[in-house]
């Protein structure tokens, strides 16, 4: 599906995924502003050409429990504006489990939810109901929502990734 003009064909659009992206100012006006584009893939071992071994992510299409998945989301400002206040949710995949400290974005700031999206925060400063009023300290396997906020505007026409790996259940 196209969502706007000018973006690299091959590139498909995820609909919910886009919901859960907000930009504020002008890269969001008239319908302009980021789009993304969402990959699921794994790492195998290749021999390459050379007779060496080496590491190459493929698209994730068959995955038994117990492996790891890499989620990637490409980004684009397709407008012709700095897209400023930019941030992107994802749900953790369900039936995965979020592995601790791979979430990647390079000048962003990245929280974590444990309670589906409501409220964001640094590992150290997340915590789960246990029962009777008490709480102990979140885990990694608890969260339920990564957020990469953008420390800077995107400028026009600049992409980029955020990405997160997960085990399946």
């Amino acid at each position: 599906m196209e969502i706007s003009k000018g973006v690299p064909s091959g590139w498909r659009f995820f609909p919910a995924l886009l919901l859960l992206v907000f930009c504020a100012g002008q890269a969001f006006a008239g319908g302009k502003g980021m789009t993304l584009k969402i990959m699921v893939e794994q790492e195998v071992t290749v021999t390459n050409e050379k007779g060496e071994k080496e590491t190459r992510r493929v698209a994730a299409n068959k995955i038994v429990p117990g492996d790891e998945v890499i989620y990637t989301i490409h980004y684009l400002n397709s407008s012709s504006a700095p897209a400023k206040g930019v941030f992107i949710t994802i749900p953790v995949a369900e039936h995965t489990r979020y592995r601790n400290e791979s979430a990647r974005g390079a000048d962003t700031e990245i929280t974590f939810s444990v309670d589906g999206g409501k409220h964001f925060a640094a590992p150290d400063h997340l915590a789960v109901p246990v029962g009777n009023g008490r709480q102990r300290p979140a885990t990694a396997a608890d969260y339920t929502h990564i957020k990469w906020k953008f420390n800077a505007p995107v400028p026009p026409g600049a992409s980029g990734a955020v990405s997160y790996r997960a085990v399946l259940e």
